[in-house]
Order: C-alpha cells, then sequence, then structure tokens
C-alpha cells in the first residue's frame, strides 16, 4: 500500500502549530494594558503566520509572482516582528510568544496541504483575508492604544499591511483571470 507524502507533511505541519499555540497560552505577559497585551501578542502571531505561509509558498509554488510576493511578505514581517518586539521591549513587556493562533495553525495546514493546481489560489485568498483582518487590528491600535511605543509601531506597519492587502486581491484577481 503506497502511502500519501503531504499527508505526513501536513501531520507534521499541525503537530508544530498546535505546540506553538499552547507556548502562547502557557506565557502570560505581565507589564502593559490587556489591550497592549493582547495586541502585541495578536500581531506577533500574524507575523508568524505570514512568514511560515510564505515560505510554504516558496517550496509549493511555481508561479515566479507568487514567489516574489512570499519573499515579500518574509523580508517585511520579519522586519515588522522586530520593530514590534522592539517597542514591546521599549516599554518593559515580555516578548511575545512567536506562535500563531489556532486559526492560523489551522489556515496553514490546508495551505500545506494544498495540491500544486489549488495552492497559489489559496494561498493569495488567506493572505488577502489575513491582511484585512491585520489591517483592522493595525489601525484600531494605531488610532487607540495606550502605549506610545507600540502605537508607533502599530502605525508604522499601517500602510505596509495595506499595500500588502491589496497586492494579494491583485495578484488573486489576476491569477482568477487566467
Amino acid at each position: 500500500m503506497m502511502r500519501n507524502p503531504s499527508i505526513g507533511k501536513c501531520t507534521i505541519w499541525l503537530i508544530t502549530a498546535l505546540l506553538g499555540i499552547a507556548a502562547t497560552t502557557a506565557d502570560a505577559q505581565d507589564k502593559g494594558s490587556r489591550q497592549t497585551r493582547e495586541f502585541v501578542q495578536a500581531t506577533a502571531s500574524s507575523d508568524t503566520f505570514e512568514v511560515a505561509a510564505a515560505q510554504a509558498a516558496l517550496t509549493q509554488s511555481s508561479n515566479p509572482d507568487v514567489h516574489a510576493f512570499a519573499s515579500r511578505m518574509i523580508q517585511d514581517h520579519q522586519q515588522m516582528a522586530k520593530a514590534l518586539m522592539d517597542a514591546a521591549a521599549r516599554s518593559g513587556l515580555k516578548p511575545p510568544a512567536l506562535a500563531m493562533s489556532p486559526d492560523q495553525a489551522q489556515l496553514l495546514g490546508a495551505l500545506q496541504c494544498a495540491g500544486k493546481t489549488d495552492f497559489d489560489a489559496l494561498y493569495l485568498k488567506q493572505q488577502a483575508l489575513a491582511h484585512r483582518s491585520a489591517l483592522t487590528v493595525q489601525q484600531m491600535y494605531a488610532t487607540s492604544g495606550d502605549d506610545p511605543n507600540v502605537r508607533q509601531s502599530a502605525s508604522s506597519a499601517v500602510p505596509v499591511v495595506s499595500s500588502h492587502a491589496d497586492m494579494a486581491e491583485q495578484m488573486a484577481a489576476k491569477l482568477g483571470k487566467q
């Protein structure tokens, strides 16, 4: 009987993601308001998801435009994650856990298990949705966040995340027309 190699890969990704989720819930931050702690953790989780999804795209996609987008996601989200960590440190917050939320872990699992013909469309759809959601969170904290260092980080992230959402939507529309 032949085994499907993608099933093993999907299982490994799911276990890794679940271990990261456990680490997230086990490490509560003490300093800062609840709003700030939740924002910092949500943003760190978003950046972690974006980098992992982009790494999957570099491995699984054969589309050069998707590769270019994924490479930019890795670069930009690593920079934003560093800026967030620096802002949190300046405010005396514990660094957030670098783990995905359960929903993000499910999205990544679906992406990892997608077939070659479905991968690009699924990746771009997920990216558009994830970035629109992240944009809302960033905008809300940039406007009403109570920590000035973290608020500045959110303000700096807004145009970057907005451009990512626009790019993902444009690429998905272009892919749908092919």
